[in-house]
């Protein structure tokens, strides 16, 4: 019967003010976000687990400031989720030198609460708008030339609902806590079909260590120790490479 209904939820996409009712019911306010698309903008992560819990249809992610084609068109049934009321946690920890905050939370803003601390996240330092759960979802953690070190050396940790309401934290504050398979670099550049990413922990650093760091000539790459060959390559099958 509970999943009769759940249907029918869905069918009434296109009777907005039933599914608005649904939904204030649902969340416990009214979260909904006039627009061409059918819309709301949860008010917390756990609003965010409850919906995905219940509502059956398939939900597309969307964070702060993102454009539609204009050729775009959701298929019948799309909820958009918005997660830009998602930003009420901006916590810098001088003695960790870790930075904890919320996806909805604007770029621009935590950079400046991070420079006024006199510390810095080189990875957001390279982003002029957006919010940190849209570029951490649109940006994947994998190196490359544009990218810099993507978020390998600045993301520590996640907290994601999972598609099936699910809350939960991958990675920490402090790396020897992680124990087991690392998924928090799944999340990331996955643009919420992952997950949707609801809080991040980055690594700091003080402005005057980066600044110094980064007027630092780069490393010179260490020469190939031949003796080691014998050890990990008995056969000499393998050749070190250019």
């Amino acid at each position: 019967m509970e999943n009769e209904s759940k249907v029918d939820v869905t069918r009434s996409l296109s009777d907005r003010d039933a599914f608005r009712l649904w939904l204030r019911q649902l969340l416990g306010a009214d979260r909904w976000v006039e627009g061409v698309y059918p819309a709301l903008a949860p008010g917390s992560k756990e609003e965010v687990a409850l919906l995905l819990r219940e509502y059956p249809g398939p939900v597309m992610v969307v964070g702060s400031g993102s454009n539609f084609e204009p050729e775009f068109l959701p298929r019948e049934g799309v909820l958009v989720l918005l997660t830009a009321r998602l930003g009420n946690v901006i916590e810098i920890s001088s003695s960790d030198q870790t930075l904890t905050v919320s996806a909805g939370c604007l770029v621009t803003e935590v950079n400046q609460e991070l420079s006024g601390q006199k510390f810095v996240v080189p990875a957001l330092s390279r982003f002029s708008s957006g919010t940190i759960g849209g570029r951490l979802a649109s940006v994947s953690s994998r190196p490359d030339d544009v990218r810099a070190d993507g978020w390998v050396h600045s993301l520590l940790g996640v907290e994601v609902v999972l598609p099936n309401g699910q809350l939960s934290r991958f990675g920490s504050k402090c790396i020897k806590d992680v124990a087991g398979l690392d998924l928090r670099h799944l999340f990331t550049g996955g643009r919420g079909a992952p997950g949707v990413i609801v809080e991040a922990i980055f690594r700091c650093f003080p402005c005057s260590l980066y600044q110094q760091l980064e007027s630092a000539p780069p490393p010179m790459a260490a020469e190939y120790v031949h003796e080691l060959a014998g050890i990990f390559d008995p056969t000499g099958r393998m050749q070190p490479g250019r």
